[in-house]
């Protein structure tokens, strides 16, 4: 998660620069990057200040009468721009393996009674189902002014969500046949 924090970070203050935390912080949250890339608030400040030391982003002055609590004001270096488009390329041609909690879990559905089982696999579908719905409608909204590359995005996580419910709900059919566990 930390690369992935970095990416966003770097990418977000590559195209506002320059920006305070906050700015950035707002940005991710306006394209959901808490919930896709599980970018906490407290992250993005803890980025920039490490990659302040690391030589990646300086700050800067912003120009700006003081209002309020003191804000750093940030700009992207040369060499923050470099470790950009090394982190661009490695998340867009390298496949980094998802960490899933439930394959684990996958090992011991013997050890779940059977209604339970049955249960949570009927939940996760039903919810992986709505979840791909909601994507789809968020891409469809009138007035939707992201970019459309970030629709892509919505895109692949509803086919995400989709194979997921798929699954699930096939699980749940070889529980009820005495396929599984």
């Amino acid at each position: 998660a930390v690369s992935t924090t970095r990416l966003l970070v770097l990418g977000v203050l590559r195209a506002e620069e320059p920006a305070h935390g906050y700015e950035i912080r707002r940005e991710l949250e306006t394209w959901g990057a808490q919930r896709w890339a599980n970018v906490a608030p407290g992250s993005v400040y803890h980025a920039l200040t490490q990659m302040a030391r690391e030589g990646l982003v300086e700050r800067v002055e912003s120009g700006e009468p003081s209002r309020g609590p003191a804000r750093n004001t940030y700009a992207i270096t040369k060499l923050g721009e470099r470790e950009f488009q090394r982190l661009l390329r490695e998340y867009l041609w390298m496949d980094k393996p998802t960490i899933d909690p439930l394959k684990p879990a996958l090992a011991f559905l013997d050890a779940v009674p059977r209604d339970e089982l049955l249960a949570a696999l009927r939940r996760r579908a039903s919810s992986a189902r709505a979840a791909a719905e909601a994507l789809r409608f968020v891409n469809e909204a009138p007035g939707h002014d992201l970019p459309p590359h970030f629709a892509e995005g919505h895109l692949l996580a509803a086919y995400h969500a989709e194979a997921e419910a798929r699954w699930a709900e096939e699980a749940a059919e070889k529980v009820e046949r005495g396929e599984l566990p």
